[in-house]
């Protein structure tokens, strides 16, 4: 049932956009001001690219108004699942910053036609995939701008988007109830069968789609109703943190495993090698099992953790000046819970900034590698079925990568710009270090290129660094895949505030 009051960006003579880009008013001029100011490449990158970038293989888009003939419609809309939340979040960030400017309106108004388009499409009743609840993300800026007080106020529309949010917060309570490890940690993605899907793992990259917005929901009320509360979200990073970094290297793993004997995936992972037992299982004393970690730190997902870590912060901040008080715990955040993870912050920030290619300022694929570490098909193992994605003999080498790149970097500019780190100079040269090595303008459209395709543990994903290089789902991207456009417009967004 289509809601009469998203207004419908649809006009006579609209046209269709590819991945190939559309063209728009005023293009020539900002594009000139962007290299000049190095600001505003946000604003060239979403009328560019708002109708037309990928989500993996597939070409897909939401509509954007800001064209030169009139409504762009992508030729294949975006469903809902992660990779178009993490973009739909990075363009209403930066809606966010330049709301007052009447070019940005088409932004927020292409997103609520999107999302309406969705109803019916969500199941969030069961939780089981934290990636998919974190597209939720999505209905927190567009209430931003319906609620009362907002640019776009609507009673109506408010309410909608609050009653989306608060199935979200039920899915993560559904998640909790049935998807928490012994330790309280919330598996990734999870099915009723423990011997298949991810059971018993925990990945860095959760801690952005689970505990980050369930911080985010509690701030604007939408956890009413639900067991769920600010410890909650501190309980997340206590069941991970202790087991996911490495002291030594002030690195952190990709994944933990509490389950390597009936889940195929943990058992073919721990019978290959290239899992090993996290040290003492600290901090909850004996367990009756082992935890294990993966063997390798993967650049993205210490770009989620960090980020997830600021934005959570963030939202202590927001709760506490919406209280006014430090509590001992739930109802309200607690002091000594944002205490212990602004100190998570900082050391997985010194341990970020340690390993940023001083040339580039960007990041490696692999952190704890520079370009020496390469992976060869027929001689080096990604898995159990040699799951590969270069042809027999090709060889890749570590490299620079773009989505490491701008989610660490969003997250250092942000986290200095709140005062919870002190690496404002780290971000911006990453930022600037973004610029040069991955966007490219090819017939006169923004490209991001360098980017990851996509990457977990598997019984044929074995998580040791060939996986990571030439791993058959691994594949580098050149076309301004949705992860990268996200995380970049979120880098810009924090770049531009300066």
């Amino acid at each position: 049932m289509r809601r009469s009051y998203i207004i419908v960006l649809v006009l006579a003579g609209a046209v269709l956009a590819g991945c190939g880009g559309a063209t728009w008013k005023g293009r020539d001029s900002d594009v000139r001001n962007a290299n000049e100011m190095r600001t505003g490449y946000s604003r060239v990158m979403i009328n560019d690219r708002m109708s037309g970038w990928y989500n993996k293989d597939a070409c897909v888009g939401f509509p954007n108004a800001n064209s030169t003939n009139g409504v762009v419609q992508p030729e294949t809309a975006a469903t809902w699942d992660y990779v178009p939340g993490v973009v739909a979040k990075g363009i209403l960030d930066v809606w966010s910053l330049y709301r007052d400017s009447a070019w940005a309106d088409a932004w927020y108004e292409g997103l609520a036609q999107w999302v309406e388009g969705l109803e019916g499409e969500k199941n969030w009743a069961k939780g089981g995939i934290l990636d998919d609840l974190n597209c939720a993300k999505v209905y927190l800026g567009l209430y931003e701008g319906s609620k009362p007080g907002g640019k776009f106020e609507n009673a109506e529309r408010a309410a909608f988007y609050m009653e989306q949010m608060r199935l979200a917060a039920k899915g993560l309570e559904e998640h909790k109830n049935r998807y928490s490890l012994p330790n309280g940690g919330w598996m990734h993605k999870a099915t009723d069968d423990p011997t298949k899907s991810y059971w018993g793992q925990m990945w860095c990259d959760g801690a952005y789609m689970g505990p980050a917005l369930l911080a985010q929901l509690l701030v604007v009320g939408a956890c009413e109703g639900t067991s769920l509360g600010w410890n909650d979200v501190y309980d997340q990073f206590y069941a991970s943190w202790p087991y996911l970094w490495d002291e030594e290297k002030k690195l952190p793993y990709h994944v933990l495993f509490t389950d390597v004997t009936t889940n195929q995936n943990g058992k073919a992972i721990y019978e290959s090698g290239h899992l090993y037992p996290c040290r003492d299982n600290l901090p909850f004393g004996h367990l009756p099992f082992t935890i294990y970690h993966s063997e390798e730190y993967w650049g993205r997902a210490a770009g989620w953790y960090i980020l997830a870590l600021v934005d959570v912060l963030e939202a202590y901040l927001q709760g506490l000046e919406i209280s006014g008080e430090w509590s001992e715990g739930d109802p309200l955040p607690s002091a000594q819970n944002f205490d212990e993870l602004r100190e998570m912050l900082n050391q997985l920030a010194d341990g970020l900034v340690a390993r940023q290619d001083k040339e580039t300022g960007c990041w490696y694929q692999l952190l704890q590698y520079g370009p020496e570490k390469c992976a060869t098909q027929g001689i080096d193992e990604t898995g159990s079925a040699k799951f590969t994605n270069v042809g027999e003999g090709g060889t890749q080498c570590n490299y620079l990568e773009s989505s490491a790149s701008c989610l660490i970097t969003a997250a250092l500019l942000k986290g200095s710009r709140l005062g919870l780190i002190d690496q404002m100079e780290a971000g911006k040269k990453g930022y600037e270090g973004i610029l040069k090595q991955f966007v490219k303008e090819e017939n006169g459209v923004l490209t991001i290129t360098g980017s990851c395709q996509s990457a977990g543990l598997s019984k044929d994903r074995w998580g040791n660094a060939a996986y990571y290089l030439i791993g058959k789902d691994v594949p580098i991207q050149d076309n301004t895949e949705g992860k990268v456009l996200g995380a970049f417009l979120m880098a810009a967004a924090e770049y531009e505030r300066q």
